[in-house]
């Protein structure tokens, strides 16, 4: 039977049942951790000045055997997180206007301010008799018009098939951060994630328009990914290559994901006439790149235009990958 029950429970409680583990963080369906460290320490200024925090969603069950309850946080992983992480003196308190306390980890501040962090009481919402799919639905609604949930974020939340779990692996290789490709940031909001979708739709169909082939790809192939491993190997076949043309690809405007999109179709197309030579591509595209600039004509004209507005479209897209082609070819 669904329930919802409203309760508190102060932070010396939930930091208890996250130690024991009764307490969990990150569900599959949540984003990582994205807060900046000033959002963190303002949010402990918030409690040290009594003020209300948002309402807490917990999905709780309890154990058959031993009675035991525990918890899942659908909503509030962030505010907690930040919260233990203060209490484990991972970072100062930077904004707030208490000169006694500012710039103070937990572990230094005076007993009383301590105790007051540690007694302040928490809404939370209990639910349980929930489905996953219900408590996935909660968690898109409740932040869909909070803190707004990007494409990808959203996708994650709400779609847990094959095609979902490929993408997401592949999102964790080390070239997107090694690179420069992607930030941390970008990374903890799954944007290399919806990058390596967007590249197993190119490897596989060719270049798609963004808007609608991502989310066609997570349906379709909700329940198996015949592509996967020839995808798989294909990419990693060419993001080896790409290394040794562009050792320093982190310094080159290549590493940018519409950059890298459009070099990563065009060796797909040719990758037979340019596997033997990545060290003269290598030289032709950093050649290239000195004339993409916006009073270029030819070709480095029309490649740095498809590059600055409508990325995401199929036309931009295909002629980025037609220029670069003809670069990588020497043509």
């Amino acid at each position: 039977m669904a329930k919802l029950t409203p309760t508190t429970k102060d932070i010396a409680l939930l930091r208890q049942l996250h130690q024991e583990g009764q307490l969990t963080l990150a569900p599959q369906f949540q984003r990582n951790a994205v807060w900046p460290r000033a959002a963190k320490a303002y949010l402990i200024d918030t409690i040290l000045n009594e003020r209300p925090i948002p309402l807490l969603f917990f999905q709780r069950t309890t154990s058959a055997q031993s009675g035991r309850a525990s918890y899942r946080v659908i909503d509030g992983q962030q505010r907690l997180r930040a919260i233990f992480e203060f209490l484990d003196g991972r970072f100062r308190l930077t904004e707030t206007n208490r000169v006694k306390l500012r710039n103070k980890r937990y572990p230094d501040l005076p007993p009383s301010a301590k105790d007051q962090i540690l007694q302040y009481d928490l809404s939370v919402q209990e639910i349980s008799g929930y489905s996953d799919n219900d408590i996935r639905d909660m968690f898109v609604r409740m932040n869909k018009y909070v803190v707004k949930l990007s494409p990808q974020e959203v996708r994650h939340a709400k779609e847990q098939g094959k095609f979902a779990q490929f993408v997401e692996k592949l999102g964790q290789m080390p070239f997107w951060r090694d690179n420069r490709v992607f930030t941390a940031k970008q990374v903890a909001r799954f944007r290399a994630v919806e990058f390596c979708a967007e590249l197993s739709i190119l490897l596989q169909e060719g270049p798609q328009d963004k808007k609608d082939a991502i989310d066609i790809y997570y349906q379709k192939y909700a329940s198996k990914v015949p592509f996967a491993v020839d995808v798989n190997n294909r990419l990693k076949q060419y993001l080896g290559w790409i290394g040794k043309a562009l050792p320093e690809l982190s310094k080159t405007r290549y590493r940018k994901p519409t950059d890298l999109y459009s070099l990563l179709g065009a060796i797909d197309e040719n990758w037979d006439a340019l596997w033997k030579m990545p060290n003269k591509c290598g030289q032709r595209l950093l050649e290239f790149e000195k004339h993409i600039i916006p009073e270029s004509t030819g070709d480095a004209g029309r490649y740095f235009a498809a590059a600055s507005r409508q990325t995401d479209n199929l036309k931009p897209r295909q002629t980025r990958i037609n220029v670069i082609a003809t670069v990588l070819k020497g043509s």
